[in-house]
């Protein structure tokens, strides 16, 4: 029971943490614009604020969606992929290179960045029913339109443009 425990309670346990780095993440985008690493912006830019998204839009604003076990599986696989992109990118940066970790830095993408996306894209899932119900983050057109767009509209665009 303990597991299971901590297995719905994740976000409870780790959301004030993953809200410090992923707030500080923000900054990785600039380490592309200076050449301090050799990965694109715009790989960075979509990276960074996707995970924003989830982080701050999709768990953040959802109670409901804070004791799924999604978050578990989200949490874990970001966590995981930064244990290996972190390192990798630090010994870069003064020039050195651990064959073993960069071995492991570029296979282990190839399984979890996939399950990664597919836990954000089961969190977007679980989370449409819940804004369509709650109406939040939907808004009003004015007149004479007065047509109100739910979010989940904009989720379910989402949804697919996040394989890109």
């Amino acid at each position: 029971i303990l597991f299971t425990d901590s297995f719905y309670d994740t976000f409870h346990t780790m959301a004030d943490m993953m809200y410090y780095c992923q707030a500080l993440a923000l900054l990785e985008i600039i380490n592309p614009l200076i050449g301090l690493v050799k990965t694109g912006v715009v790989p960075a830019v979509m990276q960074v604020l996707g995970r924003n998204f989830i982080l701050f839009i999709i768990l953040g604003n959802l109670e409901e969606m804070q004791t799924k076990g999604v978050v578990f599986f989200i949490f874990y696989l970001w966590s995981t992929i930064e244990v290996f992109r972190y390192p990798f990118y630090m010994l870069a940066c003064i020039d050195t290179e651990w064959k073993l970790l960069t071995w492991i830095r570029y296979t282990i993408w190839i399984p979890l960045y996939p399950l990664g996306a597919l836990s954000e894209a089961v969190s977007i899932v679980q989370a449409i029913p819940i804004f369509n119900e709650t109406g939040k983050f939907s808004f009003q057109l004015p007149f004479p339109l007065e047509v109100t767009v739910g979010f989940p509209v904009f989720l379910v665009i989402y949804l697919p443009l996040q394989l890109l």
